[in-house]
């Protein structure tokens, strides 16, 4: 069947247009017109609206987990009976210790409680609460009729009431005689009984602002977050937008998800939750609670849905969750999630190291060099896994790792320097070496997806174990050698697969300190404390502060160790393991162990070059090429010019001053670099190196 509908040309005149009717008859009164001058239309045909089905709504519903999410959590399960054990211990200790003190409270209070009940029984049944005032005014003023009336009036209401006192002490009585003659109560059961009666005389006996028990706490504390508390917090910061608590939305209610509580909140149209992540000291402010108690984060629906989660207690005051790599027999492995940290609910964060690589990057005091130790203690663990540690704060943070390394250089100085990019290089060229292997091993069917697998890494003398290069404050090592950062660069892309795994931490995250390719590259990028927006988004990409994934609520050395980190499913926020110098020790005795004791030796790094001497070398009469240069660089050193690009040859030459230019060479002009100026340069460096006396 086919349908005829109705359009216009050109001339705004209708014009009938035969097209199929795709699925069958359709109704051409509801057949929607199409004007090429205005458009498609807007709004759905209301025929559309009658086509929706059960499973289309239901499909759309997100329900409400049957189980809350922190009881399936073995660890969230014994953080909250740890917490629980705790507060029940510490209570019933702080008051048992104070008993002796609370049975002389309650020996004075009672006897006067007992009076004051006895009086307020007594003051009830004979019904004199507000009539014996009225008939001391008429009695005052010479009013008998109506003081007779008042009299009447309270004789009346009394008369019932002495006998249902009357009638209950009888009944109490009669009870007591019954139970205590028949012995259906133990001595216990009446001791219970005259305790019970004591502490309700004494609470009555009692003064108004002197209670029995102390208080276990003298701060006020923190007990439920409710929907009251948030709104009033979000309308008190000031968000432009927001001036009416009506406006907040809580599209599930406020409830307990860890050690604390969880307030999803939809902020009002336009408002975006990042611009209440910035304020979260005002939050803190405005629910009186402390800073670290008080964590905004994004929600998972859209830009405009906070989550605001409370702790019990600030993040400081609570015990740190213990690392599962301190257990005795604690074994890694890169090809698995492993635990380097926890979030603010305690919760282990994890991560694999295989196929990965890590940027870490904050401001001076945020606990950079910390959090590359803890991915570097998590690696440890594994025995086939060797290091090339490099540190240019030149103070040894890593120096406890120097038994695990192959390459371990520290300092800034220019030799430190040298050898810290002779690391990037050795590892490109092993990276061309491993592409290689890869292939053999794919041929042989070992190795089907063309990536190291864990039997590779584990195969005695494949020379596929897996390398992880640290680098601590980058920036220095990047400055210093152009030719550094590039090699970086390619090194991230290149080794994913081939099981070389690089951490690059740094404290100057700008163009110049950390390329941005560099950051387009890695995969897991970890935000501590970083003063603004540009700093925050040159680590973690473009675009995530306005997302509200943002270290800039972090401070330093108050917050130090917390970042955001993204690389997983979803950005979250991550306190690095700090495990105590015991501790960190025993981790690295146990990774020696794993490794026989014996140190691991890898190849030797390549010999220092000389740039300028080598262009000379592979260079003609007139000059070369860089498409030329390059691969006859590759070729004869391979080890320090691995796989290098005519690009990567040309940057590097022009960050010693050659100029990149066209070079005619057999009748061909490309760009390259001139003999004669590569020359007048390395005669200029010999002549400003050699000594004063010559």
């Amino acid at each position: 069947m086919a349908l005829t509908p109705v359009v216009f040309n050109d001339d705004d005149e209708p014009t009938r247009v035969t097209v199929p009717a795709p699925g069958g008859p359709v109704d051409a009164e509801s057949y929607t017109v199409y004007r090429p001058d205005l458009g498609a239309p807007v709004d759905e045909p209301d025929s559309a609206a009658a086509t929706v089905t059960w499973a289309d709504v239901t499909s759309r519903t997100r329900r409400v987990p049957l189980v809350p999410g922190w009881v399936l959590s073995a660890d969230t399960r014994r953080a909250t009976i740890r917490a629980l054990a705790n507060d029940v211990g510490y209570y019933t200790a702080f008051h048992a210790l104070r008993g002796p003190k609370y049975g002389l409270k309650l020996a004075f209070y009672a006897p006067r409680g007992a009076y004051r009940l006895v009086r307020r029984a007594l003051r009830w049944a004979s019904a004199e609460e507000g009539n014996w005032g009225l008939r001391q005014h008429a009695a005052d003023h010479n009013d008998a009729y109506t003081w007779q009336s008042l009299n009447r009036t309270r004789a009346k209401e009394s008369k019932p009431r002495w006998m249902l006192l009357g009638a209950a002490g009888t009944a109490a009585c009669a009870a007591g005689t019954v139970l205590e003659l028949s012995g259906a109560v133990p001595p216990i059961g009446w001791y219970a009984a005259a305790a019970a009666a004591v502490t309700v005389a004494a609470h009555a006996g009692k003064p108004a602002d002197r209670p029995i028990t102390d208080r276990v706490s003298n701060t006020p504390k923190f007990t439920k977050l409710t929907a009251e508390q948030v709104r009033a917090a979000l309308v008190a910061v000031k968000l432009q937008g927001l001036n009416d608590p009506a406006q907040l939305e809580f599209p599930t209610p406020i409830h307990r998800d860890g050690p604390g509580w969880l307030a999803r909140v939809n902020l009002p149209l336009g408002v975006e939750a990042v611009k209440a992540i910035e304020k979260r000291a005002a939050l803190s402010s405005a629910l009186r609670l402390p800073i670290d108690q008080v964590w905004p984060a994004p929600g998972p629906e859209h830009a405009g849905q906070l989550d605001l989660w409370v702790g019990y207690q600030p993040a400081s005051k609570m015990a740190k969750p213990r690392w599962s790599l301190l257990a005795d027999a604690a074994v890694t492995s890169v090809f698995r999630e492993e635990e380097f940290g926890s979030d603010e609910r305690q919760r282990p964060v994890k991560t694999s190291g295989f196929a990965r690589s890590f940027l870490i990057g904050g401001q001076p005091g945020s606990g950079k060099s910390y959090a590359a130790r803890a991915l570097g203690q998590m690696f440890a663990l594994d025995p086939t896994v060797e290091f090339k540690i490099a540190e240019f704060k030149g103070t040894g943070d890593f120096l406890d790792f120097e038994p695990l390394c192959s390459t371990y250089v520290v300092g800034v100085d220019d030799e430190a320097l040298r050898q810290g990019a002779a690391i990037l290089s050795w590892a490109l060229a092993e990276a061309e070496r491993r592409g290689k292997r890869i292939l053999a091993a794919k041929q042989a069917g070992h190795a089907p997806e063309g990536k190291v697998t864990p039997e590779l890494a584990r195969k005695r003398g494949s020379g596929l174990h897996p390398i992880v290069i640290i680098i601590d404050e980058a920036h220095e090592l990047f400055a210093a050698h152009k030719e550094a950062a590039d090699d970086a660069e390619r090194l991230i892309k290149r080794a994913r697969a081939l099981g070389i795994i690089v951490v690059l931490a740094t404290q100057i995250p700008d163009k110049t300190s950390l390329p941005p390719n560099i950051t387009r590259c890695v995969t897991n990028r970890w935000c501590l404390s970083v003063q603004g927006q540009v700093e925050n988004d040159m680590i973690l990409g473009t675009g995530m502060y306005k997302r509200g994934v943002t270290g800039t609520v972090y401070k330093p050395v108050v917050d130090a160790g917390w970042g955001v980190m993204t690389g997983g499913p979803a950005p979250v926020s991550v306190l690095s393991q700090y495990p105590t110098a015991e501790q960190a020790a025993s981790i690295i005795a146990r990774a020696i162990t794993l490794r026989g004791g014996a140190r691991p030796v890898g190849a030797d790094l390549p010999e220092a070059r000389d740039l300028l001497a080598d262009l000379l070398s592979v260079s003609g009469d007139n000059g070369q090429h860089w498409a030329v240069a390059a691969p006859a660089l590759t070729e004869r050193w391979p080890a320090a010019y691995p796989a290098i690009t005519a690009e990567a040859l040309s940057d590097m030459a022009r960050a010693l001053g050659v100029p990149s230019q066209s070079v005619k060479i057999s009748g061909v002009n490309l760009r390259g670099y001139r003999r004669d100026v590569v020359a007048k340069f390395a005669a200029e460096r010999d002549a400003h190196q050699a000594p004063d006396n010559q």
